[in-house]
């Protein structure tokens, strides 16, 4: 049984190392432009606040990024110590806060985003346009399927 294990493809393994060198590789692009205390998914989740025309609150980025809530309170808390974010009280109810970007943050966006662009730019060389959109496509069922899984198993349970 082992044997058949390990000569099997685990696509779960290979993608979260693909997932970890690609994280390395933008990480380290954004060391060297002396961003502290950051990493890509701030690069990702600062970005996306900076596009938003809506106001958008921590839980919204729950949903949105699939990361676990202590996770993301802990990313929001460093973006907001490091001065990228702000929370600020929307119509007056001091309860409710939406995240906002401070103009630190957009400098950050804009250099996280350049070597984000960069690594996949240089990932993807000699990879044709339509062998990538095959990949994002196969990427999407997968991740859809994963996600499907729980209930999957929900379902199993009951029999």
């Amino acid at each position: 049984m082992l044997a058949d294990f390990d000569s099997g493809r685990h696509l779960g393994f290979l993608l979260d190392c693909v997932s970890r060198e690609i994280r390395k590789a933008v990480s380290r692009g954004v060391s060297e432009i002396n961003v502290e205390n950051c990493n890509v998914n701030h690069g990702w989740l600062v970005g996306f606040l900076e596009r938003q025309t809506e106001p958008v609150f921590q839980k919204d980025l729950e949903k949105i990024f699939h990361f676990p809530k202590s996770t993301l309170a802990d990313m929001v808390q460093t973006l907001e110590k490091s001065g990228y974010i702000a929370k600020a009280p929307i119509d007056g109810d001091g309860r409710k806060k939406q995240i906002i970007v401070t103009e630190e943050g957009k400098k950050f966006t804009s250099l996280a985003e350049t070597q984000i662009l960069a690594v996949d730019e240089y990932i993807t060389k000699d990879i044709t346009p339509e062998q990538m959109d095959l990949v994002v496509e196969v990427l999407e069922k997968m991740r859809k399927n994963a996600e499907d899984y729980k209930a999957y198993v929900e379902i199993k349970k009951e029999d």
